[in-house]
């Protein structure tokens, strides 16, 4: 037989048994769309789960899921105990050689850990572990004449399934618009598509394979001109990602990065949503987006580790879903645009996570996550209170630093990513107001400067942008706009290094410089 099982044996780790398909450990439960982490109902204990072969849409949360066109998508229970022990060698995902002249299609996905809705009964059973998915057909590199035999494939990969000590828990058509439902597209679109791409009467078995230390499950989906398989084994989850004690206090999961720079602003306001409204955090900010390669992002695991965080550090959820569109609409462009690399711009189209978490030393601390099939971010909140930097110089300080430098550094706050002047800032422009009009022939121009975070397109804009708001707040009091210039410089004049929050701040600045 070309098929045949792999006969490496892999390594057996030291945790027990699985049981069931529920998760271990407590930590495990998923959100409230969804049920427990394996897919069964909370309500249903183990002695009441339903066996694979009797009618389930009954005994299933049916409102948690929707199928393409709005239907309930029972979530459907199952119980390990109905399946042999297996003591077949098994070797590493994806455990199976294809028959001779069979191949992927594309290059598959394989991740560490995700979660897969099995064809179960009337609906799925969500199976969470390392996962391993492909289209599958005639390997042109090995055979440019074979002909693709949906029953050659078939026969070979059941053959082999029995070998492993394999039962079949579900035999029916693939029904693909259950996996095109807005819950679980939004999870498995990027990774787990190929799997179940196929007509929609696609014939379709499950299998399950129950090892005294694992249990695999394989979903196989055979027609005329090509086939889908999708494998997990199913394994209980372990966090790769702990809480720190320091901000910005989250940390990536193993084998992700921040993909694009993290960006970080010393006080800001972020709009956390709470299911009714935006909770407004000022403080510190913190913003990442948390990647790895295409073929293995997992939604599931990013969103396993973060609910693990919150775990660890008692922290409480606020939201879980979509973020309405017209509430996501209420947030400007040029709010959005710091953390764009974090949350996007569409905040309704895709899953959110907002975590509150309130520290022992009183310190509170706001997470918003975007969790999306092939991207995730986060925004991290320190709540404090806005601790003024800037201080005052009066008209004859600018006057002596002016004479001595030919220029002088004044501090203007303006709002976040935009060149209003705050209104705290008057008491400075007062200043250079009395300055101006205490000599007639003085004639300044007014300097924007930025720390280089952003595009230097960008700060070069909102430099000059913030140059031009404090010439217009001077004419605007009767200063002759003759006398005044405005120029944006951005990042380009640094006086100390942006590679610190505090040169940061020093970069940030406006400067007159005396002209005449």
């Amino acid at each position: 037989m070309a098929c045949a099982l792999a006969l490496v044996l892999s390594a057996c780790g030291a945790e027990p048994a699985p049981g069931s398909t529920a998760a271990a450990d407590p930590a495990s439960a998923q959100g409230a769309s969804d049920g427990d982490a394996a897919g069964v109902d909370p309500d249903i204990g183990a002695d009441d789960a339903t066996p694979a072969d009797a009618p389930a849409a009954a005994t299933a949360d049916a409102g948690t899921l929707q199928d393409k066109s709005g239907n309930p998508v029972a979530i459907v229970p199952f119980d390990i105990d109905t399946v042999p022990v297996s003591s077949a060698p098994l070797g590493a995902l994806p455990f199976f050689t294809l028959p001779a002249g069979y191949g992927p299609v594309n290059r598959p996905d394989q991740r560490a850990f995700a979660r897969f809705p099995f064809r179960l009964g009337e609906g799925v059973h969500w199976v969470e572990g390392a996962s391993w998915n492909s289209l599958l057909g005639i390997d042109r590199d090995l055979d440019t004449d074979k002909a693709f035999s949906p029953l050659e494939l078939r026969r070979n990969l059941e053959a082999v399934l029995v070998q492993a000590g394999a039962k079949e828990v579900f035999e029916g058509p693939l029904q693909r618009d259950l996996y095109y439902g807005p819950q679980i597209e939004a999870e498995i679109g990027g990774g787990f598509i190929e799997g179940v791409n196929l007509d929609a009467d696609t014939p379709t078995t499950v299998h399950v394979i129950r090892q005294a230390d694992r249990n695999v499950w394989v979903q196989l989906s055979t027609h005329s001109h090509g086939a889908a398989m999708v494998i997990v084994e199913e394994r209980p989850f372990a966090a790769m990602a702990q809480w720190q004690d320091t901000f910005p206090y989250l940390a990536l999961p193993d084998g992700y990065d921040g993909g694009n720079k993290a960006v970080q602003r010393d006080f800001d306001m972020y709009p956390f949503w709470t299911g009714s409204d935006f909770e407004q955090v000022e403080g510190r900010t913190y913003a990442a987006h948390v990647r790895t390669t295409e073929n293995a992002q997992s939604m599931h695991e990013v969103r396993r580790n973060l609910e693990a965080m919150m775990a660890e550090a008692g922290g409480t959820k606020v939201f879980e879903g979509r973020i309405p569109k017209e509430a996501a609409e209420r947030i400007t462009f040029d709010q959005k645009s710091f953390y764009s690399g974090a949350t996007g711009f569409g905040w309704d189209e895709y899953t959110s996570q907002v975590y509150r978490v309130d520290l022992p030393d009183g310190r509170q601390v706001w997470v918003h996550a975007r969790l999306d099939y092939l991207d995730a971010g986060w925004v991290v909140a320190e709540r404090e209170g806005f601790v003024q930097t800037a201080a005052l110089l009066p008209a004859d300080a600018l006057k002596r630093q002016l004479d001595a430098d030919g220029r002088v550094a004044i501090q203007v706050n303006f709002a976040t990513d935009r060149a209003d002047i705050l209104p705290e800032s008057q008491p400075q422009i007062d200043q250079v107001l009395a300055l101006l009009k205490a000599d007639p022939a003085l004639v300044l121009a007014v300097e924007g400067h930025t720390d280089d975070t952003g595009t230097a397109e960008r700060n070069r804009s909102l430099s000059d942008a913030r140059a031009a708001s404090v010439v217009g707040a001077l004419t605007g009091q009767g200063i002759d706009a003759a006398r005044l210039s405005a120029a944006g410089f951005g990042a380009d004049r640094p006086v100390a290094d942006n590679a610190t929050d505090e040169g940061k701040a020093k970069n940030r600045r406006v400067e007159l410089v005396k002209k005449s």
